[in-house]
């Protein structure tokens, strides 16, 4: 089974859509629990992982340090990292267990890509950021990073290899064009 982090650095209502689709994962019984790290106290949110059956956090500091709270708090071997108002899409759940079932190394990642809905200049970021990930190993946040607990509580290490899952990752969040 697989955790949930997702690190908040703003008050975003789109984090409603990200709960929403992670609630299939619990019920297929790949997805164990999720935190929800905040920068900065709301109630909104608190309400929204409340409702969802997450825990809920306050830390300060940038993306990392709430990347490496979250994963103190979690239960679970690996850790799927999702930034709030992305959905996962297309048969992510079964990329996620097949990928976590054939026993990876520790030091390996793999992240859903992103996929951009609109204009060509989007797609052909979108394609760029996935490819960079690729050869790079770091991940975007408008990507979703699966990885080893125990790495991320240590703090995010690059990686020489990251596997591109079958699945892609979409922006709901209101007004933002990728």
């Amino acid at each position: 089974m697989i955790s949930v982090i997702i690190p908040a650095l703003g008050d975003e209502p789109a984090l409603i859509e990200t709960l929403a689709i992670l609630v299939e994962g619990v019920a297929e019984g790949v997805l164990r629990d999720c935190v929800v790290v905040s920068a900065k106290p709301s109630e909104l949110l608190e309400r929204y992982a409340d409702a969802a059956g997450c825990v809920f956090r306050v830390e300060t500091g940038p993306r990392e340090a709430l990347i490496r709270k979250g994963a103190s708090l979690v239960r679970s071997e690996w850790s799927l990292v999702i930034t709030p108002g992305l959905v996962p899409s297309g048969e992510w759940l079964n990329a996620l267990a097949d990928w976590v079932s054939d026993r990876p190394g520790i030091d390996e990642g793999a992240f859903i890509p992103f996929f951009a809905k609109r204009g060509l200049w989007a797609m052909l970021g979108a394609w760029a950021m996935n490819v960079r990930t690729r050869v790079t190993g770091r991940v975007d946040i408008l990507q979703g990073l699966v990885a080893s607990t125990s790495v991320l509580r240590d703090g995010l290490v690059p990686r020489t290899a990251m596997t591109q899952l079958d699945a892609r990752m979409v922006d709901r969040r209101v007004g933002v064009t990728a």
